[in-house]
């Protein structure tokens, strides 16, 4: 078997790597995960980053019965990953099957390693969040004033990273993974229109239109529109906003004397 050459390896491996990739049935267990994990390793093979529902596969039953798992895949050696960095894993929408189809896209461009901190603005509404903050300005430093407000800047970023992070997770991801669980339980309430089935549904969609709210606010403030009003949600038409505020800040050329040349800078 040549290694020395780029690998792609997907498909259902029929297993998962944690408890997060699970919900519903029996709790998951080390030894399930085990033989998955070092075979991983062995072939050191890296898995491709995804977007989507969280889970590939539903075991097609309702109520207490009803099982998701992410048991789709896709993963790349190191040789794919240096000549194919930031390629990307789609999981699309379940049908005609229990799987969900991976739809693979392979991208040469390389990916930004460090992300600056943005601070967002839909963390104020949370509950938490003014605690988070006064527990950290309250903290002890030693400094000059100037030191000890530098000090306390940088450690509360380090906090509101990872509670955004435990609080909210990927937003994106959880929009589509709610979109997915609303399928499934609006087919439940169908086959067996309970009124528990009934507040499943309603529980799920309150969180997914919570979520959608926290959306319209990222691409609210990334897009910088401070005319944009409550309510009206086009994720799309921010997306495409955004995008065309890189394109101005963007310098594709320079002329320098009687030469020309071309040059890649982000101002």
């Amino acid at each position: 078997m040549n290694t020395d050459i780029p690998w792609l390896v997907g498909g259902d491996f029929n297993t998962i790597l944690n408890e997060s990739e699970k919900l519903g049935g029996l709790p998951v267990t080390q030894s399930e995960v085990t033989d998955f994990a070092q075979c991983i390793c062995t072939c050191a093979l890296n898995e491709i980053k995804f977007t989507g529902s969280c889970y590939t596969w539903w075991n097609g039953r309702i109520e207490e019965a009803s099982i998701f798992k992410r048991l789709d895949r896709v993963f790349g050696n190191n040789d794919f990953f240096s000549l194919l960095p930031n390629s990307e894993t789609h999981h699309l929408i379940r049908q005609g099957s229990d799987h969900a189809p991976l739809h693979v896209i392979c991208n040469t461009n390389q990916e930004q390693t460090v992300k600056p901190f943005r601070f967002l603005n839909f963390w104020t509404k949370h509950k938490e969040f003014s605690g988070i903050v006064a527990a950290v300005w309250c903290e002890n430093v030693a400094g000059s004033p100037f030191a000890i407000v530098q000090t306390k800047m940088k450690r509360l970023k380090t906090e509101l990273t990872k509670w955004s992070k435990s609080t909210f997770g990927n937003i994106f991801q959880q929009i589509a993974t709610l979109e997915d669980m609303i399928r499934v339980n609006e087919t439940q309430l169908e086959m067996s229109p309970t009124e528990a089935n009934r507040a499943t549904l309603s529980k799920a969609n309150a969180e997914l239109k919570r979520y959608l709210k926290i959306e319209e606010e990222y691409w609210r403030q990334k897009a910088g529109m401070k005319w944009f009003q409550d309510g009206d949600r086009n994720t799309k038409f921010f997306h495409s906003y955004v995008k065309g505020r890189r394109r101005k800040l963007h310098i594709q050329k320079y002329k320098l004397g009687r030469g020309t040349g071309s040059i890649q800078v982000r101002i």
